[in-house]
């Protein structure tokens, strides 16, 4: 431990706390400021200047001693604890006043008393080892025994205080009581750690026979048996009245590597430090491997220390919070020994390297273990959100099982950095190095099992929209032609009014737009109180996180965001009884055009004689609904396209005679027909080919992943603008086991002919359903099916055909699926550039391939341009701090994967060291009172 006295170590152990620390202290009052009082703010720069001039006094004088080449004096130590020990002190006192209850708790990502307290107990800690060496002299001939009963002293006495004196003590009406028991138990937990500390390292360091003859005695409970029961008292092997299932006190241990490497790790330090070269290396090497296991616990219980002595009074098992201290001092002191007998044999370098080697070992392993988790997930959700339609993907489904469960785990309610069914530390990096910081939506776990294993695991949560008597009262429009970009600008107005008179909660008004074609929103703004706020546009996720989050405590929120297609979701909360609110959102479209807002029809812009009716830029072409009245109508040839659910082997054979049946029946619909064998992946086939040959080659025991089926199809469909079309017919025995991410109408443009797909029954007919409105449910028609329907061709300059709906609504055209989009094309609320924003949005569908890059483009454009798209979302907040946490919600998922999500439970990490204190005092209390109870 006198290597400890290198100047070297205050940097890494204060100054980079420090700095961290503080970075994370100021984004959080960035973030929270303007919910402030002029006398919180004050605490906030007291509390951080602080920090800051203890982090630069620090900084000093190690960097004094690096240049004067001296080694740390033992008045560091004095410095270090009388000055952060207050800090830590006053600042967990007046935590109430740093953060008021006002600030919602999920503006608060972590506990402030953790941050603080795990940042600075490192230098508590460092400081303690040099008053310890410094008071150790190595060869005086120092008893450990004598240490050893000043420390059992205290908690003895600390026992005594708490049955006669505590009791007995008189309150008073200040916080003196409070100060002088506090003050008290920190100077007392420091004498304990102290003389505990001091006689670890001279029985550790004792050269004399007696002591290296019978070392097992002490070694054998210290490195092997403590740390086996403290796993096993923490995982409720031996009580599990302190655990919930896996939820342990202090984290999920439960892996049963923490048990191994904890008997490897006791293993090498008991065994004898024999002068023999090679063992000596190998036993340095293996003591070199398992140090990571004994430093991670070591600052896992760091931030307990100080309530150490209070777990020995109140139950008996609290000193097995010490393990960690006491595992940590006795192998720093084998490794030094190790280090010591090689230099003879070996340089320093080379030692060093050796070391650094076997430390790194385990860390290199789990960090290989979580990057394989991330590459797995990461091609599960490019398969599923991101694929290329054209390729053939097979995963790993063993792997992608086991990392689905660690992710559940993660996401399991009450879990935090460090109670629960987390692993303190190691969940966090696990959450930065595979989710980006993010997580993955219960519902998309969901998808994921239920397509490569056939069933889910989790239910969902149904979201409760109290907008039964919620209604607009009032709509006012008004409309500008744009004569600058030949286009119509057009507010919609509401006054949208509770008509509850006795409601006992608060309402929300919700409904969902479906705007025509070549409209966009523009802008939007909601009334909060008297004050007009307009809205925000802002990545999509990111909106609806910070509106679920407000909505939870009541607050004042509206959003716009697009569903699927051209559907809008548009919600405003809250409404109190008998309340009326004002809204409005601005479109911007080229022609006049009509949409329906609840069962009120709106009506925007007046036909103009003059006005352009076809645009066509580099990439795209908008047909207006007057061109197409001047289009041919053409009838494509129908061929069949079977999509054959094989998740479910027993089926089959019937599934061949439904197929049999229903291709003799419509014979004219066989010719180029196709088939796709469809589970967790699809194979498409001709059905003239052997394809139930093929069939006995693939897996069963999967679900049935019907969307990837019909996109794939809709894709080769597109990419192929023949003068035939695929009549989609679903055959399985249960149509709603199928999944569908949701329905298809963003596709709209690859099926012109219309969206109905047909679910071929057991009665061998076919029922007709919808891609663009809830796709399980069968529409009930009397009309005598029809596969003979006219669509509309376009012919562009290269002469190449487009088939666009022939119906009464505008219609966008690619010219080329793939195309790159430059700034300089983008302005702001322009209409031609939400066309572009369009255009590669439908690119975007049919190659989400390239959605990684693109998805972070049409974002940017967005809000380059003003105007919504399916990426980003309109959001009205209320103050200052909302949009702080908006941006840098927004901020953190632009760098993350686009397939993950925000987390659906916000949640504050909860206080540990609060808890805990709180938990040892209701067991003195219990305690007490039971032995009031038992003596009377």
């Amino acid at each position: 431990m006198r290597n400890l006295l290198n100047p070297k170590w205050i940097l890494i152990i204060n100054t980079l706390p420090i700095v961290i620390l503080f970075l994370i202290l100021y984004g959080e009052f960035q973030i929270i400021k303007s919910l402030l009082s002029e006398e919180n703010i004050t605490l906030w720069k007291t509390f951080g200047l602080t920090l800051g001039v203890l982090g630069l006094l620090n900084f000093g004088y190690a960097t004094y001693l690096i240049l004067k080449q001296q080694s740390i004096s033992f008045y560091y130590a004095i410095f270090a604890l009388l000055s952060h020990l207050p800090f830590i002190y006053l600042y967990a006192f007046h935590l109430q006043e740093i953060i008021p209850s006002s600030i919602p708790d999920w503006m608060i990502p972590g506990s402030m008393v953790i941050y603080v307290g795990t940042f600075l107990m490192p230098t508590l800690a460092y400081a303690l080892f040099i008053l310890v060496t410094h008071f150790t002299p190595v060869d005086q001939g120092l008893k450990a025994k004598k240490s050893f009963y000043m420390a059992i002293m205290i908690p003895i006495v600390w026992y005594v205080f708490a049955q006669v004196i505590l009791p007995l003590w008189q309150p008073t009406e200040s916080f003196f009581n409070i100060h002088v028991i506090l003050i008290l138990l920190i100077a007392g937990t420091l004498a304990f750690l102290f003389f505990l500390v001091r006689g670890i390292l001279i029985l550790a360091t004792k050269k004399s026979v007696v002591w290296q003859k019978y070392q097992l005695y002490w070694k054998v409970p210290i490195s092997i048996i403590l740390p086996l029961t403290g796993l096993a008292l923490n995982n409720g092997v031996l009580n599990d009245s302190l655990t919930m299932g896996e939820i342990g006190i202090f984290g999920n241990f439960s892996n049963h590597w923490f048990y191994i490497i904890a008997l490897l790790n006791g293993i090498f330090i008991c065994l004898p430090n024999r002068e023999h070269k090679l063992y000596r290396i190998l036993l340095f090497f293996g003591r070199c491997l398992t140090f990571a296991y004994t430093f991670y616990f070591f600052i896992v219980f760091l931030p307990f220390l100080p309530l150490s002595v209070i777990a020995i009074v109140a139950i008996g098992t609290g000193f097995l919070m010490l393990t960690p201290l006491v595992l940590f001092i006795v192998h720093i002191n084998e490794l030094a020994n190790d280090f010591t007998f090689l230099r003879t044999y070996y340089t320093n370098s080379a030692i060093w390297i050796f070391s650094i080697v076997g430390f790194m070992t385990i860390p290199l392993i789990i960090t290989n273990d979580y990057l394989n988790d991330r590459k797995t997930l990461h091609q599960t959700l490019d398969y599923l959100y991101s694929p290329d339609y054209s390729k053939k993907y097979h995963l790993d489904k063993a792997s992608l099982q086991n990392t689905l469960a660690v992710i559940k785990k993660h996401k399991e309610k009450n879990n935090n950095d460090f109670f629960g069914s987390h692993q303190p530390y190691l969940s966090s990096y696990f959450n930065f190095l595979v989710l980006d910081n993010l997580t993955l939506s219960d519902a998309k776990i969901n998808t994921i099992e239920k397509i490569f294993f056939g069933r889910t695991s989790l239910e969902l949560r149904t979201e409760n929209i109290q907008n039964d008597k919620v209604s607009i009262s009032n709509i006012s429009t008004n409309s500008v032609f744009d004569q600058s970009q030949n286009a119509w600008k057009s507010w919609v107005e509401l006054e949208i009014t509770n008509q509850n008179k006795d409601a006992r909660w608060l309402s929300e008004y919700a409904t969902t737009l479906d705007l025509p074609e070549g409209t966009w929103i523009s802008d939007y703004y909601l009334y909060v109180g008297d004050k007009k706020e307009m809205g925000i546009l802002a990545e999509k996720k990111s909106a609806m996180w910070v509106f679920s989050n407000i909505r939870s405590e009541n607050r004042d929120p509206g959003i716009l965001y697009y569903l699927t297609g051209n559907k809008v979701a548009f919600r405003v909360f809250p409404f109190s009884n008998n309340e009326t609110r004002k809204t409005g959102f601005e479109l911007i479209h080229k022609e006049p055009i009509q949409f329906t807002i609840d069962e009120h029809t709106v009506e925007l812009g007046k036909p103009k004689t003059d006005q352009e009716h076809i645009v066509e830029t580099d990439d795209m072409v908008y047909v207006s609904v007057q061109q197409k009245q001047e289009l041919t109508k053409v009838y494509r040839k129908p061929y069949f396209h079977f999509i054959l659910d094989i998740s479910k082997e027993e089926n089959i054979s019937r599934f061949k005679k439904q197929i049999g049946f229903i291709t003799e029946k419509y014979k004219s619909l066989t010719e180029n027909a196709k088939i796709s064998l469809v589970n967790s992946v699809v194979s498409t086939t001709s059905l003239d080919d052997n394809w139930e040959q093929q069939l006995q080659e693939e897996n069963f025991g999967e679900g049935f992943y019907i969307d990837r089926a019909i996109k794939t199809t809709l894709f080769n469909s597109y990419k192929a603008q023949s003068d035939t079309y695929p009549v989609m017919v679903v055959v399985t025995d249960n149509l709603e086991n199928a999944v569908f991410n949701k329905d298809l109408s963003d596709w709209q443009f690859a099926f012109p002919e219309g969206d109905i797909f047909y679910n071929l029954n057991e009665s061998g007919e076919l029922e007709p359903h919808s891609l663009t409105s809830n796709p399980y449910q069968s529409i009930r028609s009397n009309k005598p099916l029809s596969f003979s329907h006219p669509v509309l061709a376009y012919k562009l300059k290269d002469n190449s055909i487009r088939y666009i709906p022939d119906n009464q609504k505008a219609s966008v055209i690619l010219k080329s699926d793939l195309f790159e989009v430059q700034s300089a094309d983008i302005s702001e609320k322009d209409w031609t550039s939400a066309l572009i924003l369009q255009g590669k949005w439908i690119s975007n569908t049919l190659h989400p391939e390239t959605s990684s890059q693109e998805w972070l483009n049409l974002v940017k454009y967005s809000f380059t341009s003003k105007i919504m798209t399916p990426v980003t979302s309109y959001l009205v907040v209320e103050n200052e701090a909302q949009k702080a946490i908006l941006k840098k919600k927004q901020k953190q998922v632009l760098s993350g994967n686009r397939s993950l999500d925000l987390s659906e439970d916000t949640q504050r990490m909860s206080e540990p060291s609060l808890i805990l204190l709180a938990v040892l005092l209701i067991f003195v209390i219990w305690y007490k009172q039971r032995r009031t109870a038992t003596n009377e």
